[in-house]
């Protein structure tokens, strides 16, 4: 399953918007024909990366949850997941309207659906201090997603990683309760103390049975290429305390002791590699299985140099997985393509609105990434510098050729020459 697009109303930010996504089965060539809901848009390269970028407030995180009820249909009624304040409030406003998200998606043979296109619909309804979610797609559009009701089923994946993901111990407890597998997955994009699955509570037993070893071997080796040369490598041995050892050059170190970089990034990629596991169609590869991938802030800890690498190595190594992300790095923009890029800009009475900028901003360097539309900075220059800068200019103007060689001087020296 992939999201083609989805329309928003009255939820958090958004009045009212549409957002189309990019994924690996979109036809870029008749997206914004007559009868197609998605807007045209030739094809990138990363076919199967959607990055969210805006300011703080704007929505990156709301449009993640959007995406993460709709997907779960009919069953987000019994999701186990409490919305809290999801529905827009205006100033004025006595009794707030319902919030509504309608998408569609694009489906294949694992989701067990009789067609290639399925929607739904959610409204999530104001009650006293409360809000509720509830199903609001005819019948006939909920019997296609009957198999989302079973949680055995490998249809519909999707998974969800917040901002605020961190990793739990070994003796992790399980968290799903009254909530559905599927609605567990993406319960961190709405709870910031949902902890996530280490590999060391679930591949010891992949690597233990017979039955399982193939796809141990597929995670150890895919852990290996979406790790690269930037990390420790995964060793597959474990230490007294049953974690997982990750050498260089002759040392090794348990998880736990790893950078915060590291942790943030094996933490999250470890429970997603468990979810794709136990959801990818017998007889298939890992790489085959095919879902929606959510993650807040995906450069969270990451060096510079790993920023400019992760998505494109995501994208390479997990091809059939549409990936929605979110970020502040011009690092992490430089790396796609304005087709790969949704902004979110300020709109009227406080809401956003999503949109993309036709701007060649692939391979330009962080600077001249910051000055485009998508930062929309006037100048990267400390705010100290720029005034000392702008004071040497007015001299200059006026005729002082002092001045002029001192700003000559401070844009070939990187601003050292400005006291």
């Amino acid at each position: 399953m992939y999201i083609d697009h989805i329309e928003i109303e009255n939820f958090r930010t958004f009045r009212k918007s549409k957002i189309s996504f990019c994924h690996a089965d979109r036809d870029f060539e008749k997206a914004g024909e007559p009868d197609s809901k998605e807007e045209k848009m030739p094809r990138p390269r990363l076919p199967n990366l959607n990055l969210l970028l805006a300011n703080n407030g704007h929505g990156k995180t709301s449009l993640l949850r959007a995406i993460a009820l709709a997907a779960l249909g009919p069953t987000v009624r019994h999701s186990g997941i409490y919305p809290y304040r999801l529905i827009r409030r205006e100033a004025g406003q006595k009794v707030p309207k319902p919030a509504v998200l309608k998408a569609y998606f694009h489906t294949h043979p694992q989701d067990h659906t009789p067609s290639a296109k399925i929607e739904s619909c959610i409204e999530i309804m104001p009650r006293g201090d409360l809000e509720l979610l509830e199903w609001a797609g005819p019948d006939a559009i909920a019997a296609a997603w009957q198999s989302a009701f079973s949680d055995s089923s490998d249809a519909f994946f999707m998974v969800g990683y917040a901002a605020t993901r961190r990793v739990s111990k070994s003796n992790r407890p399980e968290q799903i309760g009254k909530s559905s597998v599927r609605a567990a997955r993406v319960m961190g994009l709405f709870e910031e103390d949902y902890t996530l699955r280490p590999l060391n509570t679930w591949l010891p037993r992949y690597m233990a049975s017979k039955q399982l070893k193939g796809r141990y071997v597929q995670v150890v080796n895919l852990l290996g290429r979406l790790l690269g040369r930037h990390a420790w490598d995964f060793t597959g041995r474990q230490d007294e305390a049953g974690e997982y050892l990750y050498g260089k050059k002759g040392a090794e170190v348990p998880f736990p002791a790893l950078s915060d970089g590291y942790r943030a990034f094996l933490g999250w990629l470890g429970d997603l590699l468990y979810h794709v596991c136990e959801t990818c169609p017998s007889g298939k590869k890992l790489v085959e299985n095919r879902g929606i991938v959510m993650v807040d802030e995906i450069d969270l800890h990451l060096h510079p140099k790993w920023q400019m690498t992760v998505l494109q190595t995501l994208a390479k190594e997990l091809p059939n997985i549409q990936f929605i992300v979110t970020s502040h790095s011009p690092l992490i923009v430089g790396a796609l393509e304005w087709m790969n890029i949704i902004l979110m800009k300020p709109g009227t009475k406080q809401s956003s609105i999503a949109r993309r900028i036709e701007w060649a901003v692939h391979g330009l360097d962080a600077d001249q990434i910051l000055l485009t539309d998508f930062f929309g900075l006037a100048s990267t220059r400390a705010p100290g510098k720029k005034r000392a800068l702008k004071e040497l200019s007015l001299k200059a103007r006026d005729g002082d050729t002092e001045a002029a060689k001192q700003i000559l001087q401070a844009m070939s020296s990187g601003m050292e020459g400005l006291k």
